[in-house]
């Protein structure tokens, strides 16, 4: 069996991969795509299972954005905005789904593990622990009602002729230098009345050191992609929904100037373990090192391919 890598790419969650842990980039990209082929080996089918695995926050954080989506995608049908009762229900099904298929089903997801879902915790540890159930029934209202009542749907709603959805959690692709760099918008609408694209990143977790990055990064595919002119008419958005809370940015040159400058020297780093960088042939493993950090490995899926679980 001859393994045809994809095509090379940059995303900033690659990028933020291969900043963790080099192994762990190399099992992400190089080895559990090829995992889903049943004539692969079960080194690779393996990896592909574990890149299944999410922890409760993950499936927390995906549930809330569904139910956001959800929500946009009904814009011309909804009259009013959407109950809070309702949304903390359909997050509380996704949750408990989760659940039973890590503990019920794992028969079926080591089969199938696009199928079903495989809570980390449960996986390497056989069970959730009460502080991480405790903390997200604490955090489920809370961010349910932030949602609900937030700047962006205050927008969507109560402004309804004001605005025009655009498009809601797509994958976008520009091109940098030859190289395509994908991008996922949350929610991207036009405010007709300031005349203003506005980006909205939903965060149902806490604040991270790179928000403000990846909504440069945002800025910069929707100002090539609209033919924006002035940097003046594109509003970015973090909208935190745990804390109620909302940030927002104009970006600028420099803010231009770093993005591009980090996505050139990310890509030659990711290149640098490249034996073949035309077809994206890697090195071998042993070239990918493992994280020095012991904190970080205790938070990713592959740790019992490299012998930490």
């Amino acid at each position: 069996m001859i393994n045809r890598y994809p095509e090379f790419s940059w995303s900033i969650t690659r990028h933020n991969s291969l900043s963790m842990c080099s192994r762990q980039y190399y099992l992400n990209y190089y080895v559990s795509p090829f995992g889903r082929r049943r004539d692969s080996t079960s080194f690779k089918q393996h990896a592909f299972r574990l890149k299944h695995l999410q922890k409760l926050p993950m499936i927390f954080g995906s549930s809330v954005h569904e139910q956001i989506h959800r929500t946009v995608n009904q814009l011309d049908d909804l009259t009013e905005p959407p109950v809070e009762q309702e949304i903390m229900a359909n997050i509380r099904d996704d949750l408990n789904k989760a659940y039973c298929d890590s503990k019920y089903r794992q028969h079926m997801w080591y089969d199938r593990p696009s199928d079903y879902r495989m809570l980390a915790e449960i996986y390497y540890d056989n069970e959730l622990s009460l502080e991480a159930i405790s903390d997200t029934q604490e955090k489920l209202p809370a961010t349910v009602r932030n949602l609900v009542s937030c700047n962006t749907m205050i927008d969507l709603f109560q402004r309804r002729k004001e605005t025009e959805l655009i498009t809601a959690e797509r994958f976008r692709c520009m091109e940098v230098n030859g190289v395509k760099v994908w991008v996922v918008l949350d929610l991207l609408f036009r405010d007709l009345g300031k005349g203003t694209y506005v980006v909205t990143d939903f965060k149902s977790g806490k604040r991270k050191h790179d928000d403000h990055t990846q909504l440069i990064l945002y800025a910069r595919y929707i100002k090539e992609a609209f033919q924006i002119s002035s940097l003046e008419q594109i509003e970015l958005r973090n909208e935190y929904l745990s804390e109620g809370s909302i940030v927002t940015y104009t970006p600028t040159t420099y803010d231009f100037e770093k993005i591009e400058y980090l996505i050139q020297t990310s890509i030659e780093w990711m290149r640098s373990y490249l034996q073949d960088a035309e077809h994206n042939i890697p090195l071998e493993m042993e070239a990918f090192e493992q994280t020095k950090h012991q904190g970080m490995c205790k938070n990713c899926q592959y740790r019992e391919l490299c012998g930490k679980a």
